[in-house]
């Protein structure tokens, strides 16, 4: 595993050459193997041919029919036999000399060899039916002479002689020295792999060229994949970054109105209220001491009603710009608390349905959830004001879905002016909230009331709700 991954690390051309290499180098020995074989069958067979033409014209006619029948040569012929082996032309390449008989006993051997058992081995067999039968002294075929076996001669057995039925009666068996052979077989071998060597390693110069062209242009192409991907990172992440950055400026400017309508609201508390309050004591007391002209109490009583009735719309007004402590509350604590406010100003009971199993604490979430059903639940007060309220809330999918309904009567058509423009606008920033949260805000009017919906994404990095 550990070569496959270091073969892998290397350059393309550099595998290329590795591969290449080995395919010539197995190519090399395959053809060489081939052609000495080839050869080797080749040598074998003229040296068969050869030696049978020379045993039948030099040795056959040595032999008459009354040696064979003795079972035995003459010494004269065995005189002329040694010395054809020894000092003629056929001795040069020849150096053993065996004639047998078709009982698988030797007849005559040069080396002086006599078998104890006469066995027709398969050679003998193939012979006496009249072939040329050319081998190796590599394997025991019958008994050997000392130093038959020696350098793996070359083993020929041939029909020496045959009966007027055209019977093989004698097979001549002798061995040439494989000096020829050899030296026939390294040349084949060396010849081989110079011509292998010739055309491949031309052949794998161009390709080799070739293959690093294309590794350099392959080479290139990665290094600009890299730097545009790098490029690519590079802009993913700051679009990540800025994406954070207007997500936290549209959280904080969220945070920062709910400050403002705070602070409106405590001033006008602490302000304009606390003028009218002492306005408003201040005419009580007079319209008590001007209590002989009725003319003048009944005027003061108008100016205490007007100032009262200013009173609460700047108290409604106030109560309705200042939040309570959300920062550190659970969302369902948060919709609770808004609904239990609802329920003190208008003295109605409002149905609750919903849990949230997350205990995760985000206060512009607890303000865009709280300002959503204040608004919704004074909308249906206002246009429905007999119908059954109801707040449902859940969480999917890592959203929250938040439902205000009214059942009951369809809502009135506000009138133009008045509380419509203070509806109207109420409704926009209401949307708008749930719009700078990430959210989506649906409203649907039925036959028999209102249904408005909000969907908050619970993270904010997960980005906004599709539209």
């Amino acid at each position: 595993m550990r070569l496959v991954f270091l073969f892998r690390r290397l350059r393309l051309e550099t595998q290329f050459i590795l591969i290449a290499s080995l395919v010539v180098l197995a190519l090399m020995v395959t053809l060489a193997i081939l052609t000495t074989n080839r050869l080797e069958k080749a040598v074998l067979n003229t040296a068969g041919s050869l030696g049978a033409a020379s045993l039948q014209t030099l040795v056959a006619p040595l032999i008459s029919p009354g040696d064979i029948e003795r079972g035995a040569l003459p010494p004269d012929v065995e005189r002329q036999l040694g010395d054809l082996v020894a000092a003629s032309a056929l001795g040069q390449h020849v150096h053993e000399l065996k004639i047998w008989q078709p009982d698988g006993s030797i007849l005559y051997s040069s080396s002086g060899l006599s078998v104890t058992e006469t066995v027709v081995f398969d050679e003998l067999k193939r012979a006496l039916s009249g072939e040329v039968v050319v081998g190796r002294t590599e394997f025991q075929k019958h008994q050997y002479a000392n130093g038959e076996k020696r350098d793996t001669s070359i083993e020929i057995y041939a029909p020496l002689l045959r009966d007027p039925a055209g019977r093989v009666i004698l097979v001549g068996e002798f061995y040439e020295r494989p000096d020829v052979l050899v030296q026939e077989l390294s040349d084949a071998w060396l010849s081989t792999v110079r011509t292998v060597l010739l055309i491949t390693v031309p052949m794998l110069a161009l390709l080799f060229l070739i293959v690093r062209r294309g590794s350099r242009l392959i080479d290139q192409q990665h290094d600009a994949i890299r730097r545009s991907l790098a490029r690519a990172v590079e802009l993913s992440n700051q679009n990540r970054r800025l994406r954070s950055a207007a997500d936290s400026a549209r959280l904080e400017a969220g945070k920062l109105n709910e400050m403002i309508l705070n602070q409106i609201g405590s001033d006008l508390h602490d302000g304009p209220v606390q003028l009218l309050t002492l306005v408003k004591l201040r005419l009580s007391d007079l319209a008590g001491a001007d209590g002989r002209q009725s003319e003048g109490r009944h005027d003061s009583g108008k100016l205490v009603a007007i100032v009262t009735a200013v009173l609460e719309d700047l108290r409604s007004i106030s109560s309705d710009l200042v939040l309570p402590e959300l920062d550190d509350m659970p969302l369902t604590e948060a919709i609770q608390l808004a609904v239990s406010r609802h329920v003190d100003l208008t003295g109605r009971d409002v149905e609750v349905v919903g849990s949230i199993a997350s205990s995760r604490i985000d206060a512009h979430l607890n303000i865009c959830v709280y300002r959503f059903i204040q608004e919704a639940l004074m909308n249906a007060e206002r246009h429905a004001p007999g119908n059954r309220q109801r707040v449902q809330f859940a969480t999917r999918r890592s959203f929250l879905f938040v439902r205000v309904s009214d059942v009951g009567l369809p809502a009135a058509v506000p009138p133009r002016g008045g509380s419509a423009g203070r509806s109207g606008i109420g409704t926009i920033a209401q949307r708008r909230r749930v719009r700078a949260f990430g959210g989506r805000m649906r409203t649907v009017r039925r036959d028999n009331g209102t249904v408005v919906t909000a969907v908050l994404p619970l993270d904010q990095s997960q980005g906004p709700v599709d539209r």
